[in-house]
């Protein structure tokens, strides 16, 4: 393993001793890097093994599975009352602060920032060299950099920093710090983009097993992008992706099973994976299953569910789905027939998209009202 790896584990062991005299607590690093990398089979399977950990009194694991209880869906394992929450973080707070202040172990203080949900505590565990606390990190700033000042040498600032992190923890042979920095590579965050750095990044992530690596590796086969286009070995590599529950992955191994591209046509199969994946909150799959729904594409025809589907992708931000809410507005179908309603979602989708009269046209009209 490399430097960082290696010290992450002895973070982890360190935890597990202090709290419970146990051995390094494998389970909890799949856990935190299978959320990380969507990994939805992965996340399950290592909240069941953190779970059956807790109930032998191991406090380091009970402290983490309260943690991930908090998650707006967790996994069944860690689906506990308050009471046992309580109890659970009660049990060992006090002595993974004591780590944290006093021997300024890294992942004490990631556990910390995430049950505090505090922004200073991880950056404290990004610059103590905790891998999951540098991705958490980056991301973050990536996130403020898009989304807030407009002044483009601040941005470029903010995206540098951003791409240090990834860079620090891809160096160390983390799966996500690879991932994170291919898609930097990918779209031009911090760095110049470059399709070739990006590829050989997501390309060593998928070798670690990162689902959302992989169904990148199939898209570029998909679009022949630094490799020559490969519709059936792009297949291959969304149904491995999907093979761990992967909404990415899911959702264009059902497209290729729709189309029937490099594999045979499987509209059913396909119907099923876009449900799977929309109940992974893949927008495009929402929109996706909604135009199954609504034509009947490998699932019984439902306009009203369909409109569902498509008012979910929409509200989520998506044009298309818009596009499909105009359409269900215009002919009556899944929903009463509205003009004023169509024509809404069909300008809403032309702001979406950046157009500017559009935009124009809504801000008006929400004034009016």
């Amino acid at each position: 393993m490399k430097r960082l790896v290696r010290l992450m584990c002895a973070a982890l062991a360190a935890l597990a001793v202090s709290c419970a005299n146990a051995d390094p607590a494998n389970a909890i690093m799949r856990l935190l890097n299978s959320q990380a990398s969507g990994s939805v089979r992965g996340f399950t399977q290592a909240a069941e093994e953190v779970a059956a950990e807790a109930k032998k009194g191991r406090p380091v694991y009970a402290y983490v599975l309260a943690l991930i209880s908090r998650m707006p869906s967790p996994p069944p394992a860690a689906r506990i009352d308050e009471a046992t929450r309580r109890k659970y973080l009660d049990g060992c707070r006090d002595k993974i602060k004591k780590l944290a202040n006093e021997k300024n172990n890294s992942m004490a203080w990631y556990l910390l920032s995430l049950e505090n949900n505090d922004r200073d505590l991880l950056h404290r565990a990004a610059d103590a060299g905790n891998v999951q606390a540098m991705n958490a990190w980056g991301t973050y700033l990536v996130t403020r950099a898009v989304g807030g000042t407009s002044d483009t040498n601040e941005v470029n600032r903010i995206l540098g920093v951003a791409h240090d992190y990834f860079k620090a923890a891809a160096g160390q042979g983390d799966a996500n710090g690879l991932y994170n920095l291919g898609m930097c590579h990918l779209r031009g965050l911090g760095t110049p983009p470059d399709d070739q750095s990006a590829f050989n990044c997501f390309r060593s992530a998928a070798e670690k097993e990162h689902p959302e690596a992989i169904n990148n590796i199939g898209l570029f086969f998909r679009e022949g992008r630094v490799v020559e286009k490969d519709l059936e070995l792009s297949t291959k590599w969304f149904e491995k992706s999907a093979s761990y529950d992967n909404a990415y992955g899911q959702f264009n191994f059902a497209l290729a099973l729709q189309n029937g591209e490099g594999v045979a046509q499987d509209e059913a199969r396909a119907a099923d994976l876009l449900s799977k994946s929309a109940a992974g909150d893949c927008v495009e799959a929402i929109d996706a299953y909604g135009v199954a729904l609504w034509k009947g594409r490998g699932v019984k025809e439902n306009p009203e569910a369909a409109f569902r589907y498509f008012l979910r992708a929409a509200e989520a931000g998506y044009p298309p789905a818009m596009e499909n809410l105009s359409t269900c507005y215009r002919l009556g179908k899944g929903v009463k027939a509205d003009e004023r309603r169509s024509l809404e979602w069909k300008i809403r989708s032309r702001a979406a998209r950046g157009d500017r009269n559009a935009q124009a046209w809504l801000q008006q009209n929400a004034k009016k009202k």
